[in-house]
């Protein structure tokens, strides 16, 4: 099965370039940050990318648009992390339909617990936008065997820095879990947080089906040249491929 690449980029002025650059680099999954003013669940790197796009004036409407626009020549699919506080303002019919226009594949909502999730996805049945679910390591076996059994898309599984050990290697018990999950879940399960370089995913990718790249990629679009940051995807892809069976 192919390993997957899963990286984030900031929702900005220049999102729709690197969604092409990222996609064309062999991405299979596109993460779209939407900017917001109290992002809980991002790190410096993403805030300050995110405080950015809000003074460029980029908000979720002109998200949806610009990928209503360039749906079609995107090759990888895409996905919007976001928080349900936008969600609500918007409206959740009009905004289902508007993701569901734009060709967006799944939701991500951290700020939203999994028994608020089901109630959101039991409110829109017939939706065709995935609600994507996060496991964090600290979350008991029990809850998470629940939130893998009800599912779809895929898993986000948060390692967090901590995890790795002083050989950089995330530590075994890690691994272990998102086997487990993996072993209760229907769709695949990624692992993402403090994966940065073509080792730990060649690491992490032991246990996961694939990897989300957040803080390294948006710190590299925005500092280095183009050819270096496709480099740098081209590595990332080369060692998901290695560990593809």
């Amino acid at each position: 099965m192919r390993k997957l690449f899963i990286p984030y980029i900031m929702g900005n002025k220049s999102f729709i370039e690197n969604l092409k650059t990222v996609s064309d680099a062999g991405a299979d999954i596109v993460e779209v940050g939407v900017p917001f003013s109290d992002p809980v669940a991002d790190g410096p790197v993403i805030m300050d990318a995110g405080s950015k796009a809000i003074e460029e004036g980029v908000n979720i409407q002109y998200i949806l648009d610009q990928l209503i626009e360039h749906r079609d020549s995107i090759s990888s699919k895409y996905v919007l992390m976001t928080y349900y506080n936008i969600i609500n303002f918007y409206g959740e019919d009009a905004f289902f339909k508007a993701c569901e226009k734009a060709g967006i594949y799944g939701l991500i909502i951290p700020d939203l617990p999994h028994e608020l999730v089901q109630q959101l996805k039991e409110r829109h049945p017939d939706r065709k936008v995935n609600i994507i679910s996060l496991i964090a390591m600290t979350t008991s076996e029990e809850r998470s065997n629940q939130i893998a059994q009800d599912a779809e898309g895929f898993i986000y599984t948060v390692t967090m820095n901590a995890t790795t050990g002083e050989n950089g290697k995330f530590h075994p018990e890690l691994k272990d879990r998102i086997k487990h999950i993996k072993s209760m879940s229907n769709v695949p399960v990624v692992a993402g947080f403090g994966i940065r370089t073509p080792e730990h995913v060649s690491d992490i990718i032991e246990a996961s089906d694939g990897v989300v790249i957040g803080s390294e990629i948006v710190k590299r679009l925005a500092r280095d040249p183009k050819a270096d940051t496709v480099n740098y995807f081209n590595s990332i892809r080369s060692a998901l491929d290695r560990k593809s069976e």
